[in-house]
């Protein structure tokens, strides 16, 4: 399957410096998730409570069998991204998955 023909997955990202939630203005720490929106004027983040996405759990990478279980499971699915000062670029930090999706997939990683 050609890269171009891959459904591609939203995107939430880890922040690497302090910032704002524009919706509830809650202070958000470095390493909080959010979710950006690009305006013509602002780049506007959101906290997870407000985007409705507090639901969701955080599936840091380093297991790919656990990775691709919860994927299967979960309905929503949101991959993480990190912006690297090292590197210039973004780097994935793991996915944001149902809980209950993850549960799952951790138990069934264990058992096999």
């Amino acid at each position: 399957m050609a890269t171009s023909d891959r459904k591609k997955e939203p995107v939430v990202y880890a922040l690497s410096r302090p910032s704002r939630c524009y919706g509830c203005d809650k202070r958000m720490l470095v390493g909080e998730i959010v979710r950006r929106c690009d305006n013509d004027e602002d780049k506007e983040v959101y906290c997870l409570k407000c985007q409705k996405l507090d639901h969701l759990s955080v599936l840091p990478t380093g297991n790919a069998k656990v990775t691709r279980l919860a994927k299967k499971y979960s309905q929503s699915r949101f991959l993480i991204m990190k912006w690297s000062d090292t590197w210039k670029c973004y780097e994935r930090q793991g996915l944001l998955v149902e809980a209950d999706a993850l549960a799952r997939a951790r138990k069934e990683a264990i058992e096999s």
